[in-house]
């Protein structure tokens, strides 16, 4: 049984994408074991280098017309589509979207929105294509609850229910712990006022420096207390490139911090957050990854998807809003790390339970294929 992924950027060099295909890859293939897995990437043999799935190029907008046959006989030839990746679902860039979602229609195959994220979509124009794309659907569930609300908008409840999840990447092994009282990890996450190039929220740039200044004050406060600050990289591609941001940090900061490599795949990136004591997370997938290993950790509401997971783990108290005052950031990390252990145990507690949820909708999607 071929299995066609796609929906997140895998091969773009981001390891939370490259984290939910290597979830997903774990997820079906213990569930059916004939299952083979096809990812679209913009670099399959990077995708298959770190995730061991077997990859083919994806096509943009312009590059299908060129590569129609072959995207035609790939498509017609696999017994599913799973969409998943972090979040697929955006007000723009819509025609990306219709051909890929519009593919499987032609073929009267079968579409599963495996927890996707969603942006919110307010436009006319992008709420009456995304509800066009998500018609041919036959099961869909998102991986918190504000992607469920926004694309729930969009249907009559009982014409398509959606259920909330959980990201596939909950699902990954974690590291053996090797925690280190005195380290504090940082994992910004680059921003910018054009934000459709980087794939965030829209910010200002008054708000991009606050969120700055904020990780520069509490960075600064941790290394006069004696702690080790260490700023660690997910993704080092132009233009989305978290070296830069943490460069323009560390000129704001009046203490010298180090900066970690980017880990060279998910596995190394969970040994570096096993052995932190704290983790201040931009970066979505820093905070998953620090869920799994049980390690503590902070943000900062830029974007509606740290919302969401923190409320989804039920850790709406471990981040702070971006108009509050600088101390505030550290005051939550220390009432954090004072209360370290006791919010290990409930991290580890709260994934367990997103696994189940994860698990269920991997039966139902099972059972519909097969």
């Amino acid at each position: 049984m071929n299995l066609l992924v796609y929906g997140g950027w895998f091969g773009s060099g981001n390891l939370g994408d490259e984290a939910i295909l290597q979830g997903v890859n774990k997820i079906f293939t213990e569930k059916i074991p004939e299952a083979r897995l096809i990812a679209l990437s913009t670099n399959p043999r990077y995708t298959f280098e770190q995730t061991g799935v077997r990859a083919v190029q994806i096509e943009s907008p312009k590059t299908f017309v060129y590569n129609i046959n072959r995207y035609l006989k790939l498509f017609k030839e696999v017994d599913a589509h799973i969409l998943s990746g972090g979040t697929p679902f955006y007000d723009y860039s819509h025609l990306s979207r219709l051909i890929h979602m519009g593919l499987p229609a032609l073929n009267n195959q079968k579409v599963f929105c495996f927890g996707v994220g969603c942006k919110p979509i307010n436009t006319l124009k992008g709420r009456k294509i995304t509800r066009l794309i998500l018609k041919n659907t036959e099961m869909i569930s998102t991986r918190d609850t504000p992607s469920k609300q926004i694309l729930q908008s969009l249907f009559n409840s009982k014409s398509q229910p959606i259920t909330v999840t959980g990201d596939s990447s909950l699902m990954l092994n974690p590291a053996k712990l090797r925690r280190e009282n005195e380290l504090v990890l940082f994992c910004p996450r680059r921003l910018n006022e054009n934000h459709r190039i980087l794939y965030h929220q829209k910010v200002d740039d008054a708000t991009i420096n606050k969120i700055r200044l904020l990780q520069a004050n509490l960075a600064d406060r941790l290394i006069e207390e004696g702690y080790k600050v260490s700023f660690i990289p997910f993704h080092c591609v132009f233009p989305d490139d978290d070296r830069e941001e943490i460069n323009i940090i560390c000129k704001l900061m009046r203490h010298k911090a180090e900066l970690i490599s980017r880990p060279k795949n998910t596995n190394e990136a969970l040994e570096v957050i096993s052995r932190a004591y704290l983790l201040v997370g931009l970066r979505l997938h820093s905070l998953i990854l620090a869920s799994l290993q049980g390690t503590p950790f902070v943000s900062i509401n830029y974007d509606i998807k740290i919302k969401g997971f923190m409320r989804h783990m039920y850790c709406s108290d471990y981040f702070i809003e971006v108009n509050q005052e600088l101390n505030n950031l550290y005051d939550k990390a220390k009432l954090i790390m004072n209360n370290q252990k006791e919010i290990s145990k409930d991290l580890l507690k709260r994934v367990n339970t997103l696994k189940k949820l994860i698990g269920f909708e991997a039966d139902r999607l099972v059972s519909a294929i097969t």
